[in-house]
């Protein structure tokens, strides 16, 4: 075999196997970046559905980001050991009513003019007619009102179906005695009363209707015992008789001791001796 056919085969080869796997590469070249493309629609969507949840979470359980409003209570260590008590309902009203109704009665209880009447001082809250209190909050109000004399216009969404009996009552206690107000508290029974009442209402009162329901204050049995109730508690306190059962013997000594000093005539003779 010649030496140029030897040659020819060697490039036959070699040749297609270099010119398959080696390129030329300049040595300034840069090498292409994948691209980056739009952002999802989706992907949008969906991070500003969690912020707009995230701020409407705060907004409804914050407690108006005020510290006295949290009635923390650790569960360990000495201070979370024993028996706890019930819960104040000051405390708890507070509570609920910073996470909701602050934003239209105010921290002050003073309201909005022309729009959310007042809860200091107002004869709506402090009246004797507590059902009417009870069913406002529980169905809601809207329309035109007045309160300690001036107009209001607004709304005020019914709260049966977001709060307990005994919230709603521990919400109306906290109300009823806070901002200089001191009025006897709102119990669980009352407003279940109310709640059983109205039952099949589905729509907010008006504040003719409401003014239509015959007034009845609940709270009056809370009241203090009159006087002559309080007499029976002094003998249990010694554990003695009452006193009228102690008396008698002494009317039937005084008797006799009476006929003793009339059967006496010494008096009237040293008179009549002189």
């Amino acid at each position: 075999m010649s030496s140029s056919h030897e040659h020819h085969v060697k490039e036959a080869e070699d040749g297609p196997d270099q010119s398959s796997v080696r390129e030329p590469v300049e040595p300034d070249q840069e090498i292409p970046e994948p691209e980056n493309g739009p952002i999802p629609p989706w992907l949008i969507g969906l991070i500003g559905f969690g912020i707009f949840w995230a701020g409407a979470y705060l907004f409804s359980f914050s407690g108006g980001f005020s510290a006295d409003v949290f009635d923390f209570q650790p569960k360990f260590g000495a201070a979370g050991g024993g028996a706890k008590g019930a819960p104040d309902p000051k405390v708890v009203g507070k509570a609920l009513f910073s996470a909701n109704c602050i934003t239209c009665h105010q921290a002050t209880g003073l309201g909005v003019p022309g729009q959310y009447p007042p809860l200091a001082g107002s004869e709506v809250e402090l009246g004797d007619a507590t059902n009417q209190l009870i069913a406002i909050v529980l169905k809601g109000l809207q329309g035109p009102v007045v309160v300690e004399g001036k107009p209001f216009n607004n709304a005020m969404q019914a709260w049966e179906g977001q709060y307990t009996d005994s919230q709603l009552a521990a919400i109306l206690t906290y109300v009823r005695s806070d901002w200089g107000n001191n009025a006897p508290p709102i119990t669980a029974d009352m407003v279940k009363q109310i709640r059983a009442e109205f039952k099949d209402r589905k729509e907010q009162w008006t504040w003719p209707e409401v003014q239509k329901i015959p007034p009845k204050n609940l709270t009056a049995g809370a009241a203090a015992p009159p006087a002559g109730q309080q007499k029976p508690a002094a003998p249990a306190s010694g554990g003695q008789p009452p006193a009228p059962s102690a008396q008698p013997p002494a009317p039937s000594a005084q008797p006799s001791a009476q006929p003793a000093a009339q059967s006496q005539p010494p008096a009237p003779s040293p008179a009549a001796a002189q």
